[in-house]
Order: C-alpha cells, then structure tokens, then sequence
C-alpha cells in the first residue's frame, strides 16, 4: 500500500524545516517550521477537544444510549456565571 502523495510532502517540508531551519539557520525555512508546528500547536491548543463522560464494559444483555447535548443559550451561560 503506497503512502499518498500529501503526506509525503508534508514529512518532506517538516523534516527540511528542521534540518535546515532550525540546524542549518536559514530563515525561509525556519519560517516555514514556524508555520507548520504553529498552526499544530494551536490547532491542538484552542481546539475543540473530546470529553469522556464515562467509559462502561458491556455485558450480554446491556444496551447503550447515547444522547448529545446541545450548547447553553445566553441565559443558561448567565445563570451559571451567577452560580460561581
């Protein structure tokens, strides 16, 4: 199973941004590195992140209900803040 073409090129621009970024001191590509891990660390900063609510073991016999909730309206976030 070959690698698709993107994800070679995105290892190619990373490792180059290191090597000759960051140990090499050219400035394009410590820009670029710049660019690519930023925009990681950000993402994975500020980013919408995942909750565990809790985790179960199932048995024969159990079901699973699986209910989303929606965002607080402006009064639910107000009333909260008055809690606190």
């Amino acid at each position: 199973m070959a690698i698709p073409l993107i994800v070679r090129l995105s290892l190619l621009v990373r490792r180059n941004a290191l090597k000759k970024g960051l140990f090499g001191g050219n400035r394009v590509w410590l820009a670029i590195g710049a660019f690519v891990w930023g925009r990681k660390f950000v993402k994975k900063t500020f980013g919408r992140n995942e909750e565990y609510v809790t985790t179960e073991i199932l048995t024969r016999g159990n079901a699973v209900r699986i209910e989303a909730i929606g965002p607080a309206t402006r009064r639910e976030r107000r009333a909260a803040r008055r809690i606190d």
